[in-house]
């Protein structure tokens, strides 16, 4: 049975936290995928699909914003500015999706070249914070993906699946330009966020 993502992940009444995710504003071809799929995904057993404006990929939930202070995370974000300006990286894409705790995600590849980004995060966490306080990936590795609708608490999986089969999707290409960091929430049945400081990827090879 699948459980509700907010009450799975959130312990804590009105709480934000810092992330760093990979955003998709300026790249057509993947909201236009994610509108082919909000017809797909309505389900009793999901939350409304992700509008396009808050997709993303998440590269790191590092913490609630009580436990890292500002000045903290703005140095991090100063040594991911340098580490992902010299990144290059190659055209990435949506190679498949899977029902993942009942909610609907993509995956993306190539995943050991996304992967960089989550790696340069952690280098820089561990350099401004240490590595007892450094957060990392807690599914014991970093898995590239993209959330499309966040589940509620249900047991029909195997609807949602039929629904997906039934009604393939072209997948979009993309590129990774832009990792801010952000103080993120939930609300609706998505996330939201402010951009604290935008991080541009690949500057320095484009």
């Amino acid at each position: 049975m699948a459980i509700d993502h907010f009450e799975r992940h959130f312990r804590k009444k009105n709480q934000i936290d810092w992330n760093f995710n990979l955003v998709f504003d300026g790249q057509p071809a993947v909201a236009e995928m994610a509108r082919e799929y909000a017809k797909i995904i309505r389900h009793p057993g999901l939350y409304d699909p992700i509008p396009v404006e808050w997709l993303h990929a998440t590269i790191l939930r590092v913490g609630l914003t009580d436990d890292y202070t500002e000045a903290e995370m703005l140095a991090v974000a100063a040594k991911l500015q340098e580490s992902l300006a010299a990144l290059t990286l190659p055209e990435f894409y949506f190679d498949s999706w899977w029902l993942w705790s009942g909610g609907v995600v993509l995956h993306i590849s190539p995943d050991d070249e996304f992967s960089k980004l989550y790696d340069c995060v952690i280098e820089a966490l561990e350099q401004v914070v240490g590595t007892e306080r450094t957060t990392h990936s807690p599914h014991g590795r970093f898995i590239a993906h993209m959330g499309l609708a966040y589940p509620k608490t249900h047991n029909k999986e195997y609807e949602i699946h039929e629904q997906l089969v039934a009604h393939p999707v072209k997948p979009a290409k993309f590129r990774a330009v832009s990792m801010p960091l952000i103080r993120q929430w939930p609300t609706n049945g998505h996330y939201e966020w402010e951009v604290v400081e935008d991080i541009k990827i690949g500057t320095l090879s484009s």
